[in-house]
């Protein structure tokens, strides 16, 4: 229930920053007034606790920024590894087709070809359902064509030397299953909801702080809800890598694409 809802309000990084700004801005200033009131009766006693509470938060959502960036590191590291290695299994595939039975050959090549085609067109768009669905239909039928020439190519010609492509066209497959693994696995909603609760306490705290101490403070009724609006936009940006500033580069296809297109 919580991924879906935060799937749909992450879906637009635009919204998603405003959104945050709001909810942060909104909360430092809910904690100010609360403040406020605490300075109006002269409460002591429980403004000697507000520090105390406010390191602890602020040390907790540190702890959690620090945690969600890294997880939002390792997925970026991952897919940007993957299309590497995705380009070296398909141009060592496209390499050892010469190996098969000269029928074969041409329309293999042809076969890879389009294939990096359709990686290099859709894979920026996979954040859209129905072209992550697209790429996967597309992919299926390029791969299930290849798997035939290679069956009537084993047949035809059961060598060593054609095994060579059997292993090279596993690993291409292989490696298509591990990207969109990849591409799914996105931060958990429940992490999200985590990270934004504390963060807006974290606002609270800082400004109630302030309004218990009858004094509104830039720094942290403006400045602290913008800074972490923008590191939770910046974690956002880095694990959904097809979309916004921060992409995983799909150079490595390209480079490849081009090739084949050089030597067909």
């Amino acid at each position: 229930m919580v991924d879906s809802i935060l799937t749909r309000l992450f879906a637009n990084e635009l919204v998603m920053f405003v959104i945050v700004i709001a909810v942060m801005l909104a909360f430092a200033e809910i904690g100010f007034r609360l403040g406020w009131r605490l300075h109006v009766t002269r409460d002591e006693a429980r403004k000697e606790q507000i520090g105390g509470i406010q390191g602890a938060v602020l040390g907790l959502l540190g702890l959690l920024l620090g945690f969600t960036f890294a997880m939002a590191l390792d997925r970026y590291d991952t897919r940007r590894g993957l299309v590497i290695k995705e380009a070296n299994a398909v141009g060592t595939t496209y390499l050892r087709s010469s190996l098969l039975p000269a029928d074969h050959q041409a329309p293999v090549r042809e076969l890879l070809r389009r294939y990096v085609d359709v990686r290099v067109k859709y894979s920026p768009l996979v954040d859209d359902p129905a072209k992550l669905n697209e790429l996967l239909r597309l992919g299926t039928e390029i791969q299930t064509e290849l798997w035939k020439h290679t069956t009537e190519s084993a047949n035809e010609k059961p060598t060593v030397i054609t095994a060579t492509f059997v292993e090279a066209l596993n690993a291409t497959i292989d490696v298509d299953a591990e990207r969109v693994a990849a591409m799914r696995a996105d931060i958990p909603g429940g992490v999200w909801f985590l990270l934004l609760l504390v963060a807006a306490f974290g606002c609270v705290t800082t400004n109630y702080h302030g309004g218990a101490d009858g004094v509104r403070s830039k720094l942290a009724s403006l400045f602290l809800p913008l800074l972490i609006a923008v590191v939770i936009i910046l974690i956002f940006d880095i694990s959904h890598t097809r979309v916004g500033l921060i992409r995983v580069s799909q150079q490595s296809l390209i480079d490849l694409q081009q090739y084949m297109a050089a030597h067909p």
